[in-house]
C-alpha cells in the first residue's frame, strides 16, 4: 500500500517537472498563455506529489492486514493491588507498561480500500493505537486514576482523520476496534485481527484461569 502510493507520489512529480519545464521553454520562447497554463498544471501536479508523500509518511505507520493475522503477545507481572506490569510485544518491537485496574484493553485502527484500489496494490491496513487499564466496576472507574499509553503518533498527512472527512471513494470502511480481558500475574494473551477486529485468546494457563474466573 505505501509502496503504491510513493509510486503515485513519484510519477505526480515528474509529470510536474515535465509540465513546469515545458513552462518555462514557452516562457522563453514568448508565449505567456501557454507558459502559464503548463506553469499552473505542473504547480497543480507537485502540489498533488506533496500530499501522496505525506500520506504515504502516515500509512508508513500502518500494518498489512490479511485474513487474520498476529499482532500482538501481551504479558503480565503482578505489581500491586490492582496493578500489572504488561510486557507489549509487537511487530515494532516490545515494550513495558504500568496498568492500574482488573482488565487490559487494546485498540486498534482498521482501513480497507475499495476492489478497484485494492487491484491497483492498495492492501487492508491496521495500527495499534492504545493500550490501557481497564476497572471491572463502573465506580471504580469512575474514582480511581486511569493508565492509558499512545502506541502510535500521526505522521505526515493523517490518512485516517482525511478520509472521515472527505469521504474519500477509494476508502471501502474504516473503523475503531478493541479487545478487553482480565490481567493475572503469568497470564500471556496472544492477539490477532481478522475482517471483524481485535481478538484476544489466552495462551497459557494462567491467562485461561483469569478468563474462567472472569466470565
Amino acid at each position: 500500500m505505501t509502496e503504491a502510493v510513493v509510486i503515485m507520489a513519484l510519477a505526480l512529480i515528474l509529470a510536474g517537472l515535465a509540465s513546469l519545464w515545458r513552462g518555462w521553454h514557452h516562457l522563453a520562447a514568448r508565449h505567456p498563455l501557454r507558459a502559464g497554463g503548463h506553469g499552473g498544471v505542473g504547480l497543480v501536479l507537485v502540489a498533488a506529489a506533496g500530499l501522496a508523500g505525506f500520506a504515504a509518511l502516515d500509512l508508513a505507520g500502518y500494518q498489512r492486514l490479511t485474513v487474520e493475522r498476529p499482532v500482538a503477545v501481551i504479558r503480565f507481572a503482578a505489581a500491586g493491588p490492582v496493578e500489572f506490569v504488561a510486557e507489549l510485544v509487537t511487530p515494532a518491537g516490545r515494550a513495558s507498561y504500568r496498568l492500574k485496574g482488573q482488565d487490559w484493553q487494546l485498540d486498534a485502527r482498521v482501513l480497507k480500500w475499495r476492489a478497484w484500489a485494492a487491484l491497483l496494490g492498495f492492501e487492508p491496513l491496521y495500527q495499534l493505537r492504545r493500550l490501557s487499564g481497564r476497572y471491572a466496576s463502573v465506580a471504580a472507574a469512575r474514582r480511581d486514576p486511569h493508565t492509558v499509553y499512545a502506541l502510535a503518533r500521526d505522521r505526515g498527512l493523517d490518512v485516517w482523520r482525511w478520509s472521515r472527512r472527505l469521504h474519500l471513494p477509494f476508502v471501502d470502511a474504516m473503523y475503531g476496534s478493541s479487545v478487553y480481558l482480565p490481567m493475572a500475574a503469568g497470564a500471556e494473551y496472544r492477539v490477532s485481527l481478522g475482517a471483524t477486529g481485535l481478538i484476544a485468546r489466552p495462551a497459557n494457563a494462567a491467562a485461561r484461569q483469569a478468563v474462567d474466573a472472569w466470565r
